[in-house]
């Protein structure tokens, strides 16, 4: 079994992972980067739009910070919203000095990638800024378990490309390995982003929060065989959208807010998943009145015109419309500096939990990523420093003699039916539109799929040992949204409950809390928060 040992370990390689990569190696320590993907790629910052929400070209701090407090619906941690708001402006000039093709317009920082891969130059900065650096990067690893006890930090890590095991000590960690999006039938996210991080920190004691919030991008192209194409939020609205009845979508759900699908993601995502999966209608979005000028209104708007407006035809016909899974707000609860509640163990980027409250503003993901990736490296490298050579070897011999979760189980699964069947179950029931009814049912469905899951042999090829690992982490994290959105009984943001269609701030408003308990069982808490201000 190969052993390999660093200063700080980063699990996962967006935008986050290498962004505190590079916070750490500028500290003078080893850095190692290890992902399930070659570094950047099968990331969200990869597929995302590539834009970042600042305060360039008459967009203030205040209004920024302002903007993100009322999308969160009054549950986002002030101070990191604050942190976000006050730091994005010097981060994203750093970007651009690096190398980063963008331009700055109306308070955001519009980047330069190819149609579908608009994060492409974003992350190919940042590697080839690490690489400068000397961070190593290591691809094709499952991180399987994550131990953590205030001392060093050890990891079990399935190597994909050579089917075999091996281990790995480092004197502190940091958690950037995304979130869950591809639980979902519909989804924008890399088709392994299922969770894994939420598992392994709780596994390891860290406590999260909020994941009952998921946030559903409502413009995604849903013509037949077209791939899950977002649409720029300032170009739909100068377009027509209706139902197969010729009703306006906009004035059926009184959504007033523009651009609708950048500052009322939730509401709108509720009318078109009302509209295509509880009506069975279809919903259009008719753009061929829209004018050139209109079409180049923003850069991302102007870069999708060739490929959505000609390729897919908006230019010249109404398309098909319909939601997308595409991020969650929960996640791992850290301090400012990206510390869990498990001493040595840092997290950053969607994998945390806090900042973006019940609803995420849009741009404010990638400008999460270099904030408190960078923020989280720092404090990952400095708490690596006072970890002597002792610790390190002794979580190595702990790690050595530990062995892996290799049981030979009983029971056999098509992981790939299994994992289909997930995805449908969860879109219909747990995701945009819920009720208590739909969603105790799938905690007995899901939670009997969990069990079945890890009662599989970890054996046989490199993949199949892969799809069973990762049904077992997509199965629990399920498990985590579902129950969290079973106990909120309350709308709020992208939580929304049709039998308490309410936001209830007397009984509501705050986070619901979970851990591991020493019997390994799911303990629930709910800490309410009153009106913070800054």
């Amino acid at each position: 079994m190969q052993h390999l040992t660093c200063d700080v370990l980063v699990i996962g390689s967006g935008a986050a992972g290498i962004r505190a990569a590079i916070a750490a190696k500028e500290k003078g320590v080893d850095v190692m980067v290890i992902s399930k993907a070659s570094a950047g790629k099968g990331t969200c910052t990869i597929l995302s739009g590539g834009v970042f929400a600042g305060t360039r070209d008459g967009a203030s701090t205040e209004t920024h910070l302002k903007r993100t407090l009322k999308s969160g619906r009054g549950i986002n941690q002030p101070e990191l919203a604050k942190i976000l708001a006050d730091e994005g402006p010097e981060r994203l000039k750093e970007m651009v000095k690096w190398g980063v093709d963008g331009e700055f317009h109306k308070g955001y920082l519009f980047t330069h990638g190819r149609p579908t891969i608009w994060g492409e130059g974003i992350i190919n900065c940042l590697v080839r800024k690490a690489n400068a650096l000397g961070v190593r990067f290591l691809s094709s690893l499952f991180v399987v378990d994550l131990k953590a006890d205030g001392g060093a930090t050890g990891v079990k890590v399935f190597s994909i490309d050579a089917n075999e095991w091996l281990t790995i000590a480092a004197r502190a960690a940091v958690l950037a390995t995304g979130g869950s999006g591809a639980l979902y039938l519909r989804h924008d996210n890399p088709k392994r982003i299922l969770g894994d991080g939420y598992c392994l920190a709780l596994k390891a004691g860290a406590v999260l929060q909020d994941m009952e919030f998921v946030q559903f991008y409502p413009l995604g192209l849903a013509e037949p065989g077209s791939p899950p194409f977002l649409i720029a939020p300032r170009l739909a609205d100068f377009g027509a959208m209706y139902n197969n009845q010729n009703e306006d979508i906009h004035e059926k759900y009184d959504i007033t807010e523009r651009p609708a699908g950048e500052r009322a993601r939730d509401r709108l995502s509720q009318a078109l998943f009302t509209e295509t999966y509880r009506e069975a209608n279809e919903v259009w979005l008719d753009l061929r009145s829209v004018s050139d000028s209109d079409w180049n209104i923003d850069p991302f708007s102007a870069s999708t015109r060739i490929i959505f407006g000609e390729r897919y035809g908006a230019k010249h016909r109404p398309v098909r419309i319909a939601p997308l899974a595409h991020h969650v707000m929960g996640g791992v609860c850290t301090d400012p500096m990206g510390a869990t509640s498990v001493a040595g163990l840092y997290a950053a980027g969607e994998v945390t939990g806090g900042l973006h409250g019940a609803n995420r503003m849009g741009g404010n993901a990638l400008t999460q990523t270099v904030v408190f990736g960078a923020r989280a490296g720092q404090a990952a490298a400095a708490w690596s420093k006072s970890i002597p050579d002792k610790q390190l070897e002794a979580v190595s011999r702990h790690l050595n003699v530990s062995g892996m979760d290799s049981r030979e189980g009983k029971k056999e699964l098509n992981t790939a039916s299994v994992m289909a069947h997930l995805r449908d179950i969860l879109w219909k029931d747990g995701g945009i539109v819920r009720n208590g009814r739909g969603l105790s049912r799938l905690v007995g469905e899901i939670d009997a799929m969990h069990q079945d899951a890890s009662a599989m042999p970890v054996t046989g090829h490199a993949r199949q040992i892969q799809n069973t690992l990762e049904l077992r982490f997509a199965a629990r994290t399920a498990l985590l949204i579902l129950q969290a959105a079973l106990q909120r009984e309350e709308s709020r943001g992208a939580h929304f409950r049709e039998d308490f269609p309410n936001q209830d701030d007397a009984n509501w408003k705050g986070h619901l809390q979970v851990r591991l308990s020493k019997d390994g069982k799911m303990d629930w808490s709910f800490l309410k928060v009153g009106n913070e201000t800054l």
